[in-house]
């Protein structure tokens, strides 16, 4: 029943026909357009990206404060790099001085984020650039042989897809669109992961959408137990780093390709793993550069994620630094797709851990250390003093003093020798409200001492 094409089929049309013209957003048209655009030339879909940056810049010159200050002569000839670097803060810190005057008049979607952080945020989203965003996603996951109304089964709260409260328009793709929820809960012990995985396979989903190390728990439990159950047709992490381990578990476990999506609401951005490892990012969402401060850092080199949207005037998002590490890829992608990727994404910049030299070290330094332990299932490195960090295991039956040995000298010798480490199994790893797993927990950083 689940991979029927009628219903896809009817939907399709019942939602450019109905549902777009009522919400005043035509995100199935868009993905339907991007299978166009994806087998453009290289060079038109430049000139496609550049052409709405002009018009982006040109808005943002005219009509918003901090850029009409900043370019008083207009964006005729201005490149991007020319403008500086904005982050979070400073865009809240002055939103009259980043929104466009007469903003309330351009139809607009109000969004909210916490992110990783913990620091929520309320912002306009240009109901355009939403659109755009929407449809990427949609054409995304068609890789994955999903199509528009099949059943999507949510795991955690992933806020990309969840139901907009009591908004009819919201509520109504909810229901047409056929999330859902009966999978949800955020607790990861063996018990519920193997309720929740159960209840995923009842739902019949053919996709899993949701947090990385939910459903890698789910798959923990599901092996530990030795128990066959018939997956999804393909399962989609998000919101969290997929650590190779999970994948491999999530795969073994429920016999579907395992595929990572990374995004970020502010700013714009979004992009989907293909069967070789790379984010292939959304280009008719946005261009995305890695920087180290304000300088562009070459592909290959690791820096600061910066996104500018191509579609956001309300809100203009130029040059924004979403908090995320990255490396933007040297060369075309094996899988032999066209267009920009991302080699890895690489946390949070709160993700790092600080040493008392200066030297800042993100997590991706560490994970090797626990993928290469057997009998380790999850970690987290809470660090609250300069010169010394706690690691919190969740760890199988045979694991030793001297794999917890091997833990602590490899951190060692990682951190330059400057870092004391204290190993805690069993104690319990921290997660967010919405049951995020952070991998690194800084609280020098979160109280300002880095």
């Amino acid at each position: 029943m689940r991979r029927s094409a009628v219903y896809p089929h009817i939907l399709g049309m019942l939602t450019t026909a109905a549902v777009e013209p009522l919400i005043r957003a035509p995100y199935l048209t868009v993905a339907a357009w991007l299978r166009r655009f994806d087998a453009w030339p290289d060079e038109r879909r430049a000139a496609w990206q550049q052409h709405r940056l002009a018009e982006v810049l040109r808005d943002a010159a005219g009509s918003v404060p901090f850029y009409r200050h900043l370019l008083p002569g207009g964006a005729h000839g201005v490149r991007l790099s020319d403008l500086p670097v904005v982050d979070k803060r400073q865009i809240r810190d002055s939103m009259n001085d980043f929104r466009s005057e007469g903003w309330q008049h351009t139809p607009h979607v109000r969004k909210s984020t916490g992110g990783t952080t913990g620091d929520p945020w309320q912002y306009e989203l240009d109901r355009r650039a939403w659109t755009h965003v929407r449809g990427a996603q949609i054409h995304l996951w068609e890789r994955t042989g999903y199509r528009y109304g099949d059943p999507i089964v949510l795991l955690g709260t992933p806020p990309s897809l969840l139901g907009g409260g009591s908004k009819f328009g919201s509520r109504l793709r909810t229901a047409l669109e056929h999330r859902i929820y009966s999978a949800a809960g955020i607790e990861v012990d063996h018990l519920s992961s193997l309720e929740r995985a159960r209840a995923a396979v009842e739902a019949d989903g053919v996709v899993w959408y949701g947090y990385a190390s939910m459903i890698a728990s789910m798959a923990e439990a599901v092996l530990d137990n030795g128990i066959r159950l018939n997956g999804p047709t393909a399962v989609i992490t998000t919101s969290e780093p997929l650590h190779p381990v999970w994948r491999r578990r999530i795969a073994d476990a429920f016999g579907a390709p395992v595929y990572d999506e990374y995004g970020c609401n502010d700013g714009g951005v979004i992009a989907l793993t293909c069967p070789r490892g790379r984010f292939h990012i959304a280009e008719n969402v946005s261009l995305v550069e890695i920087v180290e401060g304000d300088s562009p850092c070459p592909p290959g080199v690791e820096g600061d994620i910066v996104v500018t949207n191509l579609h956001a005037r309300v809100l203009p998002f130029l040059r924004y630094r979403i908090g995320d590490r990255g490396v933007l890829a040297a060369t075309p992608c094996p899988c032999g797709r066209a267009g920009a990727t991302l080699e890895s994404v690489n946390g949070r910049l709160g993700d790092r851990l600080v040493l008392p030299n200066g030297i800042q070290l993100s997590y991706v330094n560490f994970t090797t250390i626990f993928w290469g332990t057997p009998h380790v299932r999850r970690w987290q490195i809470v660090q609250e003093a300069i010169d010394r960090v706690t690691v919190r295991l969740e760890t199988e039956p045979g694991f030793t003093t001297r794999e917890a040995e091997q833990i602590r000298q490899a951190i060692r010798t990682r951190s330059r020798g400057q870092l004391e480490v204290d190993i805690r199994v069993g104690e319990p790893i921290e997660r967010t409200e919405a049951g995020k797993q952070r991998v690194v927990i800084n609280r020098l950083t979160q109280v300002g001492v880095a």
